[in-house]
């Protein structure tokens, strides 16, 4: 009994997929195809994902990080950081994260800080496959192997283009 949105019973148990919802839980179970790795280019960009605010983004190395938009430190948004040879740095404060969240610095603490042990960033791994890029959300002890699509084993030539379009729609949809 799916109800149309402005409804006074909405029936969010397969429509709402932010963290905590059933929906949500189940589908943070599996890797999703979320942005043309085309798309990315020097500056992170803002993404919405399964309802998570987050900001992807390729670092001087190459690698690709999907972390919490707002940095653990102070909530400045990530969207403005500034990508480095490993990671992303805050540009507020200047806090500096790896892809997988760890602080590599944090400026202006004291040397014996044990903030670097104590927090991370929440982020989430990402996997750059036949110009994609992948994301898993779930908890990472339940983390599935990335799965190998028949379609990227097929020659260059004979290959299905990925495209991107918006559609404003729920999951149900």
């Amino acid at each position: 009994n799916i109800c149309v949105e402005g409804s006074k019973n909405l029936d969010t148990l397969l429509t709402k997929v932010g963290p905590g919802t059933p929906a949500g839980e189940y589908l943070r179970r599996y890797w999703h195809p979320f942005m043309l790795s085309s798309e990315l280019k020097d500056l992170p960009l803002a993404v919405r994902l399964l309802g998570e605010d987050l900001v992807i983004f390729r670092d001087r190395s190459g690698r690709v990080g999907l972390v919490h938009r707002h940095c653990a430190h102070r909530g400045t948004s990530l969207e403005f950081g500034i990508p480095q040879e490993r990671g992303i740095r805050c540009c507020y404060h200047g806090w500096h994260f790896d892809i997988d969240g760890t602080i590599l610095d944090t400026p202006a603490e004291p040397p014996a800080s044990r903030i670097k042990s104590n927090f991370a960033q929440g982020a989430y791994p990402v996997v750059e496959m036949q110009g994609l890029l992948f994301a898993y959300m779930g908890p990472p002890e339940a983390a599935p192997e990335f799965p190998v699509y028949d379609s990227f084993e097929y020659p260059q030539d004979n290959r299905l283009v990925a495209f991107n379009m918006h559609l404003p729609c729920n999951w149900m949809q």
